[in-house]
């Protein structure tokens, strides 16, 4: 199953014993705590005001999980933020940026629970703040919105419960034979809200269905309608699941009432479920017309919170200024797409080799230029570091003999428009020999691949055929006399399992093989970065394009070897 890369939400903390700086700048919230019942909040049905009140003498409440209350805040741009309130029950919080929601579930059976969720504001300065249902009856008082600034840094915090969730991606969209021609079902995965680009069926007769197809089956959390004239009129509708294996029976997740009040995506909490087809069914609208449009929709998979998973999201922000404050960098010289190679490399930086914005990575940046040059022999361009002699005075080069690994933790995250092909990481032989690029890690398209001299030494060995730009993995080439080993992982554990030998199930084998390819050749180094497998002749118009080029990001890497 394939995921989009960002998540949709941030980590969330509860604060214990929050206090602020002489310079607290509170950010307006109209009617917060709700003495003046549902004043300049949006509500959708199944909502009321309590006298069972945090302060004050009212309170916001919640009783089903069609209920929903929201209010847009004017916030700067590029802020970090705090959102608090209070909550007695099972209700949760959040914050919409953008169409991305970050949300809390908190409070206490019996009494009121302050919880907090933090967020960036992004480009936006407008977001809206809203309190929904989760599984049982709540009340909610006393919204808080302050900047991070505001907090005493010296405030403890503690992790409360989480709920991270990420977009899974929809394979394609049908219907059951009743929409429009000119307005077809696969308008609704398009990433466009606009009218024009909607789904339309006419319902005369019958409710409208529209079935939206992941790749397989899958944990579904959450699903997003952006509803077509949704401002204008509300939708009764169900959402049904099916499973692969369930031989075509439904199951009903949710049903409910859209708000009536906005054309932008609404957000549903499912009976979390694992299936494959998702299922909107449509039987009425407020406005009694034949006719049901849907804009786009998005369903949503629970994701692990930031501090226990191992995947790209846990890579920290870092410190770096220079790529050589990233690596040994004597031990290494770097060709550019430019032809020009380069052996010093400290406090070396350019378009085509530079710290990311988290400053934890390096970025090998390669663009399809008319004025690019190469290396010799070949006729590609590349941002690529090669392997030299520890003291940086000599290249190096090494035989099959004995034992050598390199390992790197990278994100492939360009491919060129026309050919796009890339090479991270790779073995160089002896070429006299025919050797030349011994085993590669290469991706075309989402191919993820060893190739062995382009086919000339061995066969192919896949590694993966959905290969997602922008997924960190690590990878690691052993050559032990003449046996190539790789292992490769996308769960962020590879390199702490092979220092501790037991990186066996990270194995690529080839057939009954530990192993992929057994040969020996000499005039030997590692290369690590970006060597993009195009060039002005192969993109052609393309050539010169701001968004043709290849791009690797590497945020660890090392070599070893031993006689």
């Amino acid at each position: 199953m394939q995921f989009k890369t960002q998540l949709r939400c941030t980590t969330i903390f509860v604060a214990a014993a929050l206090s602020m700086a002489s310079h607290a700048a509170t950010v307006s919230i109209s009617n917060a705590g709700f003495e003046d019942d549902f004043d300049n909040w949006e509500t959708e049905d199944s909502v009321a005001i309590s006298s069972d009140e945090y302060t004050g003498s009212k309170a916001a409440k919640i009783t089903s999980s069609s209920g929903k209350f929201q209010q847009d805040v004017v916030v700067e741009e590029d802020t970090d933020y705090e959102l608090s309130a209070y909550i007695n029950g099972d209700g949760k919080i959040g914050v919409t940026i953008d169409g991305d929601r970050t949300r809390l579930t908190g409070g206490g059976d019996d009494e009121y629970e302050k919880v907090t969720v933090s967020f960036n504001s992004g480009s936006e300065t407008t977001i809206t703040i809203w309190g929904e249902y989760n599984d049982d009856t709540a009340r909610f008082d006393d919204f808080t919105l302050t900047s991070e600034d505001t907090v005493d840094e010296t405030t403890s915090t503690e992790e409360t419960d989480t709920t991270e969730t990420t977009e899974l991606t929809i394979s394609y969209a049908y219907d059951d034979g009743i929409g429009h021609d000119d307005f077809p079902p696969s308008n609704v995965i398009d990433g466009d809200t606009d009218w024009t680009s909607r789904w339309a069926a006419e319902t005369i007769d019958s409710d409208a269905n529209i079935m939206l197809q992941l790749e397989e089956d899958t944990l579904i959390t959450e699903v997003g309608i952006a509803w077509g004239a949704g401002e204008l009129k509300s939708h009764d509708f169900q959402i049904w699941t099916l499973a692969s294996t369930s031989d075509d029976t439904w199951t009903q997740v949710y049903d409910s009432v859209s708000s009536g009040i906005t054309t932008d995506m609404e957000f549903y909490d499912i009976t979390d479920i694992t299936a494959q087809t998702i299922r909107i069914k449509v039987t009425a609208n407020s406005a009694g017309t034949d006719w049901t449009d849907i804009t786009e929709v998005k369903a949503f998979t629970e994701a692990t919170s930031v501090e226990e998973s191992t995947d790209e999201s846990t890579i920290e922000v870092g410190t770096a200024t220079y790529p050589s404050d990233l690596f040994d960098y004597e031990q290494w010289k770097i060709t550019y797409p430019d032809g020009e190679e380069v052996k010093d490399l400290y406090q070396e930086e350019n378009e085509y080799f530079y710290v990311n914005d988290d400053k934890n990575g390096i970025v090998f940046y390669a663009p399809v230029r008319s004025d690019n040059g190469t290396t010799a022999n070949s006729s590609y361009i590349r941002s690529e570091l090669r392997e030299r002699t520890e003291d940086g005075e000599s290249d190096i080069y090494w035989t099959t003999d004995g034992t050598h690994v390199v390992y790197v933790k990278q994100a492939i995250t360009h491919l060129p428009i026309v050919k796009p092909d890339l090479v991270a990481t790779q073995i160089h032989g002896n070429k006299d020999d025919g050797i030349d690029d011994a085993m590669v890690l290469r991706l075309e398209d989402e191919h993820l691949f060893l190739s062995f001299n382009g086919g000339e030494l061995h066969d192919d060995v896949t590694i993966k055929t959905d290969y997602e730009l922008g997924t960190v993995h690590e990878v690691i080439f052993e050559v032990i006399d003449g046996k190539h080993y790789v292992y490769y992982s996308e769960d962020g554990a590879l390199n702490e399992a092979y220092q501790a030998g037991n990186a066996d199930e990270y194995l690529v084998k080839d057939d009954s093989n530990d192993y992929v390819m057994n040969l020996d050749y000499d005039e030997s180094y590692f290369k690590v970065g970006n060597y993009t497998q195009s060039n002005a002749d192969e993109e052609g118009d393309y050539t010169d394009d701001e968004d043709n080029y290849g791009e690797v990001v590497v945020y660890d890497f090392w070599v070893d070897h031993e006689d």
